[in-house]
């Protein structure tokens, strides 16, 4: 690798959900860890129940082990969040959610929290659901401009979202929201699922292109390399040709690395340190 770093890898604590988080703390500790993508969801740090004095002193645990946040990525998926339903209330509910979290980056000393497209009814058109999304996202690009936060959006498949779930629609929506605080990220198993080339989605991106979530995938499923099919040293190469300079963290987002998320975790870090 000529310019990609071994320090740009990242943990996560996506498949420790079944431990406490004082654990997940102390595995980064045994495993020499000190970047890490915090997937704000319960039980570790549940955006609905968490105080200002309760992420203060989450600061204080991360700043005690030395170690530094990435992106926060709060659950989108199962929890009742939807910034492009046609429910009034679930779309604001949702925007003032987002705010709270972006509030709560800022406070973590972290530059990026990641964001979903959102979805409306399959039945009903796709151009309402992606307005309501774009409306919304301006509206949450200047609470981040307040806080020093970046959103970075996340192409999902359609089983997700019927608004973003391709790099082209990516790309689109970070045009049309037009703001230096709302830009993009790309995972390697959504754009294998959406039958893309990964160097090409990193150079239709271009300089949006601020965070990534890494794993092998058939194609998806976000397993630890080697599990999978994919090539995972051509999304390394492809990052490394286009001077990537973000967080490349390790989405163990698979329930079937719950019962021994240390060991996986380390099996990834295994994988990361023999590239160097």
């Amino acid at each position: 690798m000529k310019n990609l770093k071994l320090s740009q890898f990242a943990g996560s604590n996506f498949h420790y959900a079944k431990y406490s988080f004082e654990y997940f703390l102390e595995s980064m500790e045994r495993l020499d860890i000190h970047l890490i993508e915090l997937y704000s969801a319960c039980p570790h740090f549940s955006i609905f129940d968490s105080s200002i004095a309760d992420v203060r002193n989450l600061f204080r645990k991360f700043k005690k082990r030395n170690i530094a946040i990435c992106c926060t990525t709060l659950e989108q998926c199962t929890y009742p969040l939807n910034i492009a339903s046609e429910d009034v209330h679930v779309r604001e509910r949702t925007i003032q959610t987002l705010e709270r979290m972006i509030e709560y980056t800022a406070m973590l000393e972290c530059p990026y929290t990641q964001v979903l497209g959102g979805r409306g009814s399959f039945d009903l058109p796709e151009e309402d659901a992606w307005k309501r999304a774009v409306e919304g996202f301006i509206r949450l690009s200047e609470r981040g401009k307040e806080c020093g936060v970046t959103m970075v959006i996340e192409e999902c498949t359609r089983y997700t979202s019927n608004v973003v779930y391709s790099t082209p629609l990516t790309k689109k929506i970070v045009d049309e929201v037009n703001s230096p605080y709302f830009k993009a990220m790309l995972d390697n198993c959504a754009t294998e699922t959406a039958g893309e080339d990964f160097a090409s989605c990193v150079e239709m991106l271009g300089e949006a292109f601020r965070h990534m979530h890494f794993a092998d995938g058939t194609p998806g499923g976000h397993l630890i390399p080697g599990e999978g099919q994919l090539d995972l040293l051509a999304v390394l190469r492809a990052l490394d040709d286009n001077d990537y300079k973000g967080a490349i963290s390790f989405e163990l987002y698979n329930r079937k690395y719950e019962l021994e998320p240390e060991l996986y975790m380390r099996k990834c870090f295994e994988f990361a340190r023999a590239l160097f």
